[in-house]
């Protein structure tokens, strides 16, 4: 498959949270296939490993755990999972382009006289690739270290 959460469900789920997904379901379906592949991008910070090499997504796992220690059910999809898939279905949905294929630096001015002089608006820093925060607080207690322990990191068996 190509996401966790059914349109059903991230709707309600979009509903409950007050958030709004695309009407029309095409547009939807795509904002939730980019929403998973938001949420996947993480999965070398997720606890275990996937249920099956062969898989297409980073879930379902075997021997994941929550961030404090509890086991997460082999082969299950925890509730933060399917949020955090919303929550950037959701920017993607509204039109955010959260992965921008450029570094997003607008030109201010430039200057040449015996050397060359580039300024930018904002430092560069205009956010071309962006945080989606809500999603990444929902997956904080999937994640190695999200129980916010400087001293957490992930441990792989060899």
């Amino acid at each position: 498959t190509d996401t966790y959460a059914t349109l059903d469900e991230a709707r309600a789920i979009a509903g409950s949270r007050g958030w709004s997904l695309p009407a029309m379901d095409a547009d939807a379906e795509i904002a939730l296939r980019n929403g998973a592949d938001y949420v996947d991008m993480q999965e070398q910070r997720f606890n275990g490993e996937r249920l099956d090499s062969a898989q297409a997504m980073a879930w379902p796992r075997t021997g994941a755990t929550y961030c404090d220690g509890r086991e997460i059910a082999d082969g299950a999809y925890p509730a933060e999972l399917l949020r955090a898939q919303v929550a950037a279905a959701v920017e993607y949905g509204s039109g955010t382009d959260v992965r921008a294929s450029t570094d997003g630096r607008t030109v201010a001015s430039e200057a040449v006289s015996g050397a060359v002089s580039v300024s930018y608006f904002d430092n560069g820093q205009t956010g071309a690739t962006i945080t989606i925060t809500k999603a990444m607080d929902a997956l904080k207690p999937l994640l190695s270290g999200g129980c916010g322990s400087p001293l957490s990191f992930r441990v792989v068996r060899a």
